[in-house]
């Protein structure tokens, strides 16, 4: 990432006794004073310089720096503590690394270079950094630009549903973390970052530790203006924090959903000059320099509809005039997929095609997570999992806002784990490409729900102690569905993936510990077990209102 200028170092000692450090990037401009653009991570203000491809430096994270230069802003790269030129000990996310950010935005302040106006920016550990800084409400911090990051690390990724990842701390912990470190010639070990992995792994509960690493639960006394932009490919990771983040500030705010698809084009997106022109530029510009430009003005929520490939708008989230539509777990034959049931969704429950589902784990035929591989060499991410999909549609229907899945299940053991994927089936034939709409993920002892928290659509779990299940006992188990949006046109189908696993190949790098399953778990779709899939559903502009019998 090149720019015209060279930085200086400053430091600060935190409130904690650590000295913490960062590079100060100022405009050749003029003689200042600036305002100041802040991020602050543990992936080393050192290797600014490297470029941002996805496949070999995820960690590069800044944005263009050099468009926020020549914009008039300084812009400051800090090394939390116990990382790179910063001392201390790494705690990620933990309030004590939030209170070292905001003794670093309180010294930047105070700089004869800057103006006092202080805005963060930088996207995934970036933006955390964001969301960690402002629940200690520093002075002269003034507004967020939240880019995909997670508020609730419990919850949002460590432990999805209570189940513990695995595939993510390899590749951002030991890849983008430990190992440039030991690349930088810094010890792995040091500063207590070796101890990091052990932590996370020795608190398998929302216990205080995760409390304190979460600033979710501080957020409501937020109150400086936050733009939180998510991404429909970041889903697995960040998305619920971008939402839950936009629900619980009370200042003024604004929420954008992009459509990059994967963890690669999100980072791309977020490197690009005009991207942060037409959002992230006007939002700093009237929050640290006053301009009148009427980015106040925008949509309150702005998101993009997956296969409409459209940017739509409303005034809250879920939006305002959703309905809630359901679509039955059947064990009539979808004829559309070759997986263990090839069950169906249908709009109307019926008790006598077929009351529930088997299936046995581990699959002796799974190769890479899930995913079969044949003998050609071609994964079949489906053929081991149990599905149920919906006839083609007969009209348009957009499913936007929430969703939750009331699962009907027992299993011979005394726990089980339910990982499920909701997609769309473009032309309705079960050929590639798919879409992923939705995912979610439980584990059957972690089901108890926060009654404070929990609405009707969005199941909040406690995940403060384990209740086994009885083996034999069927319970109704409702997993929470990743925010969604998508318009299922007409021919298309939907299609719910159920395991107690997921593909190393589709979901890489979210991919969680398998455990020591073994069992059979079963899957009850019957008149008194009546699983189902419920989505908010927001009505097409121009089509008939099958329930009100209105045109829209």
């Amino acid at each position: 990432m090149d720019v015209n200028v060279t930085p200086f170092e400053i430091e600060t000692k935190t409130r904690h006794g650590d000295v913490v450090r960062a590079d100060v990037y100022l405009p050749q401009i003029s003689a200042g004073p600036f305002p100041v653009l802040l991020g602050a991570s543990p992936y080393q203000k050192a290797l600014r310089y490297l470029p941002p491809i996805p496949a070999v430096f995820p960690f590069i994270e800044y944005g263009p720096i050099q468009l926020y230069l020549d914009e008039g802003y300084a812009y400051v790269a800090m090394d939390t503590p116990g990382t790179g030129r910063s001392e201390g000990v790494w705690d990620p996310v933990s309030r004590t690394e939030g209170e070292a950010i905001h003794d670093m935005i309180e010294h930047v302040a105070s700089s004869d270079w800057s103006t006092g106006k202080i805005g963060m920016i930088g996207m995934s550990y970036y933006c955390w950094s964001q969301w960690n800084a402002a629940r200690t409400r520093p002075l002269h911090l003034r507004c967020l630009g939240a880019y995909d990051g997670a508020t609730d690390m419990y919850r949002d990724w460590m432990y999805q549903g209570g189940i513990p990842i695995q595939g993510f701390l390899n590749a951002w912990l030991f890849g983008s973390v430990l190992l440039q470190h030991m690349g930088s010639g810094l010890s792995i070990s040091g500063n207590g970052r070796s101890q990091v992995i052990y932590d996370m792994y020795d608190h398998p509960f929302d216990d205080e530790w995760q409390r304190r690493r979460a600033p979710f639960w501080e957020l409501d006394q937020v109150d400086i203006p936050v733009l939180s932009i998510g991404a429909w490919g970041k889903a697995s990771l960040h998305l619920r924090g971008n939402f839950e983040g936009f629900r619980r500030v009370k200042g003024p705010k604004q929420l954008l959903i992009t459509g990059a698809q994967t963890f690669a084009e999100t980072q791309m997106l977020f490197s690009k000059e005009d991207f942060h022109r037409a959002e992230l530029l006007p939002w700093y510009d009237h929050h640290l320099k006053g301009i009148d430009n009427g980015v106040m003005n925008r949509p309150k929520v702005r998101f993009f509809v997956q296969g409409e490939q459209e940017i739509r708008e409303t005034s809250d989230w879920p939006p305002p005039d959703v309905t809630i539509a359901e679509l039955f777990l059947s064990g009539e034959k979808s004829g559309n997929e070759d997986s263990l049931n090839d069950g169906s969704l249908v709009e109307i429950a019926r008790g006598d095609t077929g009351g529930e589902t088997n299936w046995s784990y581990p699959d002796p035929k799974w190769m890479a997570g899930v995913s079969m591989i044949d003998k050609e060499g071609i994964p079949h991410h489906t053929a081991r999992v149990v599905t149920y999909t919906t006839a083609p549609f007969v009209r348009d229907r957009e499913f936007t806002g929430q969703g939750v899945l009331h699962l009907h299940a027992s299993s011979d053991q005394t726990d089980m784990d339910v990982m499920v994927k909701l997609s769309l089936l473009q032309g309705g034939d079960g050929t590639p490409p798919f879409t992923r709409v939705s995912q979610g993920w439980l584990r059957a002892s972690h089901r108890a729900e926060d009654p404070d928290l929990t609405t009707e659509m969005r199941p909040f779990l406690k995940h403060d102690r384990a209740e086994p299940i009885v083996p034999g006992r069927s319970y109704e188990l409702r997993i929470e569905l990743l925010p969604l949006s998508v318009l299922v046109r007409t021919g298309d189908r939907l299609r719910l993936e159920i395991s107690n696993w997921e593909s190393a190949i589709t979901e890489a790098p979210m991919t969680h510990w398998y455990g020591q399953k073994v069992g059979t778990d079963t899957y009850h779709h019957d008149a008194s077990h009546p699983s189902r899939l419920r989505l908010h559903e927001r009505p097409r502009k121009g089509q008939v209102d099958y329930q009100t019998r209105k045109t829209t």
